[in-house]
């Protein structure tokens, strides 16, 4: 069921029980009144009946008839009847009434009873130390006429209203939602090749209009994520296939003809470099992927950064012995430890970029790292005297592939300072660049320091 749907038939079976208890209320609130009111004229005619009982001594019978004809209006089947009231006798009415209703009569002093359409009113009063009770009952035909035919106007506009009601209602639902239902195809026509459409937006207020601002913001980030991947995927190639190339290039042109063993080992060596260089680039997009789909091993633990910085150190003075990295501590109070909570292998692929981007791109001069704590986080800086980065690039330089100008003479796939950035990201850490060409980059690294 959609919700148009939904909608209209709550909407219609509310108003229809509204209508219906209005209807009903009306019927019972003039079935009351009517009640009430014919409740007085018989109250009415007892007490007339009572007076005239006490004073027919006053007048002769033909008086008492001329006075009855011109004064008091006879109500519909109307009886009338005085009864003496003796303790050791019944009393001997001259109509016929339930037993429970006889009781009332002769032990209340003023009763009002309805049985079926018949009403009646009794009254208790003496004289000369004589009990007698007055009843006089009557039917309200007029009164019930009345009722029934409020009745049958109630019954046919219910059985009228409710189908307006419900016929109303769905047409005000589907004009309500006709605005969405436009969206919706509107939306069901948007596909990848046209991810650059957008829904109006005619009130930016209602929940129609919030809710086409929420799908085409969504849009932009799908359309932003579509030409990242795109970008992606088309620099990925290009560094996949710059080495393979190379690869079959040299190789080409080393069986071309006999060679002697020293060019075989110099197209070896070089055959190799670029092996190695595609086995880099394919493992730093591994890893990469890994780290965006949130698949890697994400295991973490407590690491002393200051031991974790000087390991580190050890390794990359293997893999480039000419390097000139020296790490500065800042002063710490005795015991204290900058220990953050990461995943080690993550955090050291991060660090061995950014302490291999610092050597690369200087040539192997001085780098100088510091180790310092910042309030509750635990701060690394990297300094190097190399070629820097221009200014209008260093909100780029996060971005996979991203190469400036100035260091594409320098062999590198640019995917190190992407993957660095997204391992700090997922240690809810920063990575900030200050840099001026060929003067020298300022690395900043912040992690959050974990406190027992």
């Amino acid at each position: 069921m959609t919700i148009s749907t939904r909608l209209a038939l709550t909407y219609s079976i509310i108003a229809s029980s509204i209508f219906v208890v209005f209807g009903i209320s009306v019927f019972v609130f003039s079935s009351n009144y009517g009640q009430d009111n014919f409740k007085q004229r018989l109250k009415q005619r007892v007490l007339v009946t009572e007076k005239m009982f006490l004073e027919k001594e006053t007048f002769s019978p033909r008086e008492l008839e001329k006075i009855t004809n011109e004064f008091l209006h006879t109500l519909p089947q109307e009886t009338e009847e005085v009864i003496k009231i003796t303790s050791n006798k019944t009393p001997d009415f001259k109509h016929t009434y339930s037993q429970k209703v006889r009781s009332k009569f002769l032990t209340t002093k003023e009763y009002h009873y309805t049985e079926k359409e018949v009403q009646g009113m009794s009254r208790i009063f003496t004289v000369n130390g004589i009990k007698y009770v007055i009843v006089v009952t009557a039917v309200d035909e007029i009164g019930l006429q009345n009722l029934s035919f409020l009745r049958r106007r109630i019954i046919l506009l219910i059985l009228i209203g409710i189908p307006i009601i419900f016929i109303g209602g769905f047409l005000i639902t589907r004009r309500a939602l006709l605005p969405l239902s436009k969206k919706i195809g509107k939306a069901n026509s948007i596909s990848a090749s046209n991810l650059h459409q957008r829904l109006n937006v005619q009130n930016p207020n209602d929940e129609i209009g919030k809710l086409a601002i929420a799908f085409n913001n969504l849009l932009d980030r799908l359309e932003t994520s579509f030409e990242s991947q795109k970008a992606f995927i088309s620099n990925a190639s290009h560094e996949i296939n710059t080495p393979l190339t190379s690869i079959i290039g040299e190789a080409e042109v080393t069986i071309s003809k006999p060679r002697t063993e020293k060019e075989y080992v110099q197209s070896l060596r070089v055959i190799l470099s670029e092996g190695e260089m595609l086995s880099n680039t394919t493992k730093n997009l591994l890893q990469l992927s890994k780290i965006t789909a949130n698949e890697g091993n994400l295991n973490f633990t407590q690491i002393n950064f200051t031991q974790f910085i000087y390991s580190i150190k050890e390794s990359f003075d293997f893999f480039n012995p000419d390097n000139q990295i020296s790490i500065e501590n800042a002063p710490m109070e005795k015991g204290d430890k900058l220990i953050v909570f990461g995943n080690q292998a993550l955090l050291m692929t991060a660090v061995i970029n950014l302490l291999d981007n610092a050597c690369k791109f200087s040539s192997n001069k001085e780098v100088v790292v510091k180790l310092f704590s910042d309030g509750n986080s635990v701060c690394l800086t990297i300094i190097d005297n190399g070629i820097g980065i221009a200014e209008n690039d260093l909100d780029k330089v996060n971005n996979p592939f991203f190469r400036g100008i100035n260091a594409l003479q320098i062999r590198g796939s640019g995917i190190g300072l992407s993957l660095s950035s997204q391992i700090i990201q997922l240690h809810n850490g920063t990575l900030e660049f200050q840099s001026q060409l060929e003067k020298g980059t300022n690395v900043l690294v912040k992690l959050q320091r974990f406190s027992n």
